[in-house]
């Protein structure tokens, strides 16, 4: 397998603390930036200009601090803005490489400790990104897992992939699946899942999916991806309480037929396009492509259908 580049991460986030927010006034003669004074943990606090507005007293949000080179190649300099001192850099989640609103603050979750370096709050470790040529399609072989099978056959390691610790729980209700069309598909499995709380995922899970491309959405979908990067095997969760009937069905499209994808783009399907519908036969995702809209995971989703199928 080809190496196409490799590349550090981890270290975009030094010399950024985390800093709660003591006191915010009005700078004279200026309405569009604010003196901040914020605790980094030291002795005194910091006092810090800011020209965001979304942020307020008591939150925490990530300090830089003088000496401090952001991403974008900034250094953080300690100077005066309309008299008012400055001796650092509230950041954006832009500034510091990191998904968010770039038009705030970065606002951080409670609990956390002035002064504590952002990459320890954030569990965002020191790492290196190795970006493989894909040439075969094999996402078994190109997984985590595959890599790691290949490497340590080259080079006489051990390997084993750990077995997956499975809670207990009571027994969930069943789900029918039926392939309509073996051709399209080998094999589909569904599992029910109740009692769900969908939030966002650990820092540490957020962390590896973004270095490997992806981009978090919330728990439930983004243990669905890791475990595809982790192990080349695609799953698709759908909101159970969406799905007419419980039922999941494997079939080829209809002339006519459309679905509006995760995207949000309304798709016209084709003739023979592999479809994964509900048990009133509604077109609910493109199999082994992308889910659709009507059964995606929300932040009111309780039970879901975890679907593994080879196509």
């Amino acid at each position: 397998m080809a190496v196409e580049s490799v590349t550090a991460v981890g270290n975009e986030l030094e010399g950024v603390v985390v800093a709660r927010v003591l006191e915010i006034s009005a700078i004279e003669g200026a309405d569009r930036i604010r003196a901040v004074r914020v605790d980094a943990g030291g002795p005194e606090p910091v006092p810090v200009v800011c020209g965001a507005w979304n942020f307020a007293i008591d939150d925490l949000v990530p300090l830089a601090t003088v000496g401090t080179v952001l991403p974008d190649g900034m250094e953080i300099k300690s100077r005066r803005m309309r008299g008012a001192p400055s001796e650092g850099m509230l950041c954006a989640p832009d500034e510091l490489g990191l998904p968010g609103d770039a038009d705030g603050i970065l606002v951080l979750p409670d609990g956390l400790t002035p002064g504590t370096p952002l990459a320890t709050a954030l569990e965002r470790s020191a790492d290196t990104v190795f970006e493989l040529e894909v040439n075969a399609n094999r996402p078994d072989a190109m997984s985590v897992a595959g890599v790691a099978r290949d490497l340590a056959a080259r080079l006489d390691l051990p390997f084993a992939i750990p077995e997956p610790k499975v809670a207990d729980g009571p027994p969930v209700g069943a789900v029918a699946v039926e392939i309509e069309d073996p051709d399209v598909c080998g094999r589909f499995v569904a599992q029910v899942l109740t009692g769900i709380v969908v939030g966002p995922s650990p820092p540490w899970i957020a962390d590896r999916l973004e270095r490997a491309g992806m981009r978090p959405i919330n728990n439930v979908v983004d243990a669905s991806n890791y475990v595809m990067l982790e192990l080349g095997q695609p799953t698709h969760p759908y909101d159970l309480s969406k799905l007419d009937k419980r039922g999941l069905r494997v079939r080829r499209a209809r002339s006519g037929e459309t679905l509006v994808t995760i995207d949000g783009v309304e798709r016209a399907l084709g003739p023979g396009d592999p479809l994964i519908c509900d048990g009133e036969d509604h077109p609910l995702g493109i199999a082994g492509i992308m889910g659709g809209a009507s059964s995606e995971i929300s932040p009111a989703t309780t039970d879901v259908v975890l679907e593994a199928a080879w196509f």
